[in-house]
């Protein structure tokens, strides 16, 4: 643990300059109403993580405001808050991708600072940029150690991943306050006429609905990379199991965020975003397949593609919308048969399906099955938001086609089919 007063006075070091566009950059960090917020579950489970997979004492969320960084999360610091001229990650966010300091004793503009010179004598740094999606950088989640070292490949891939997710946390988390000013704004301008108040209970319903699944569903894989991390820093386990579960973990955290995006989007009136381009889509269903393979080692997917020419989609939405539909087949379908996914072209149309076995979908349930957070009788034991299938559904409306679904004891199918 550091004593606060030792970051004071440390202008012996080198000092990091001011980002070329500093004005916007901090202006963008005050936007996103991060600063000074309390800990939370999400952060601390990530700087667990890291440190654990790392092997590092030390883990850090930190963001560079104009006077100070400030840390969201952290694991061996024990403060909250420092000033700049001793920050590392002061230096980081003016670097592209990963900044890494195998050790700073070696590295002039690091080797006088006072906290590599004398206690704690931090020797490694390693710090991926946290950067908005106009390419401001905010801060870093990185990992320090009290000796020199080098970081694993997969290591550096792995802080690439987490500063994704946090970056995706700190974009729900403002999308989310932009969908309560405007629902303000929109109570302060409303006549409290019967079918508004109506309007209103339903809409006060689902929120409550959203809030409640959203806190069981995501407390599951932060539960789950918790539990791993312990068992890494116990060396309990078998570590590659350990690690391709928690990897499991964090992309269902990464797939659920992505999903209450889209939906908080689509009720802020701007619906489900694409841009369409000529694209080899094939490349982007196997990639979507092998992913899932790789989470769901014990189940087989077979992948018949027959796409020979360009498809004129969003290609990443096209992977979101199979994404989804293989995640609903893998947790509802029958883990003693294959999932069957086919994509073909033909007569100007684009064609994709997932089929699974297992129980038939009740004709009652078929008819709400792309509704928002609709899970069903015989799935509300089961993980999810009940996003996944409304969003697939919204994707596919947004590139003019459809979505539909058949279900039968033998089978059950899911087709996307667009011109």
């Amino acid at each position: 643990m550091l004593d606060r007063a030792c970051f004071i006075g440390a202008h012996g070091s080198m000092e990091a300059s001011r980002h070329i566009a500093e004005d916007r950059r901090v202006e963008a960090l005050q936007s996103y109403g991060i600063l000074d917020t309390p800990r939370e579950e999400e952060f601390d489970a990530i700087v667990k993580v890291l440190s654990a997979i790392c092997g590092t004492p030390i883990s850090v969320i930190n963001l560079i405001d104009r006077e100070r960084q400030w840390f969201k999360a952290e694991v061996g610091l024990g403060v909250r808050e420092t000033p700049l001229p001793a920050s590392i990650c002061a230096h980081a966010i003016l670097q592209p991708d990963l900044f890494i300091v195998p050790d700073t004793l070696e590295d002039r503009r690091f080797a006088d600072n006072p906290l590599v010179a004398g206690n704690p004598h931090l020797r490694f740094y390693a710090g991926a940029l946290l950067e908005t999606p106009d390419g401001l950088p905010l801060g870093t989640i990185c990992v320090l150690d009290y000796k020199p070292r080098q970081l694993e490949d997969s290591h550096k891939a792995l802080l690439r991943l987490m500063a994704q997710q946090i970056m995706k946390l700190f974009e729900l988390r403002r999308v989310n306050a932009r969908e309560r000013r405007a629902r303000k704004r929109a109570e302060v301008r409303a006549e409290t006429t019967s079918t508004q108040l109506v309007d209103a209970a339903r809409e006060a319903g689902l929120r409550e609905q959203f809030i409640a699944v959203l806190g069981h569903d995501l407390r599951n894989p932060l539960a789950s990379i918790r539990a791993g991390a312990e068992l890494l820093q116990k060396g309990k386990g078998d570590a590659g199991e350990t690690l391709r579960l928690m990897q499991g973990s964090v992309s269902r955290m990464s797939a659920l965020i992505d999903d209450i995006m889209d939906f908080a989007r689509g009720r802020l009136g701007s619906g489900i975003e694409i841009g369409r381009s000529d694209v080899q889509l094939a490349p982007v269903l196997r990639q979507v397949i092998d992913e899932l393979r790789r989470i769901a080692s014990a189940r087989t997917i077979v992948a018949e593609l027959r796409i020979d020419t360009p498809v004129h989609c969003d290609a990443a939405r096209i992977g979101q919308l199979l994404s989804n539909l293989l995640a609903n087949a893998l947790t509802h379908g029958s883990s003693e048969t294959p999932i069957h996914v086919t994509a073909h072209r033909a007569d100007g149309w684009f064609e994709l399906s997932v089929s699974n076995s297992g129980p038939p979908i009740p004709a009652a349930a078929l008819e709400r099955l792309f509704q928002p957070f609709f899970r069903g009788e015989t799935r509300a034991s089961q993980q999810g938001l009940g996003l996944g299938l409304y969003i697939a559904f919204e994707i596919a409306r947004a590139h003019g086609g459809t979505l539909t679904a058949t279900s039968s004891p033998e089978k059950t199918t899911f087709t996307f089919r667009m011109r």
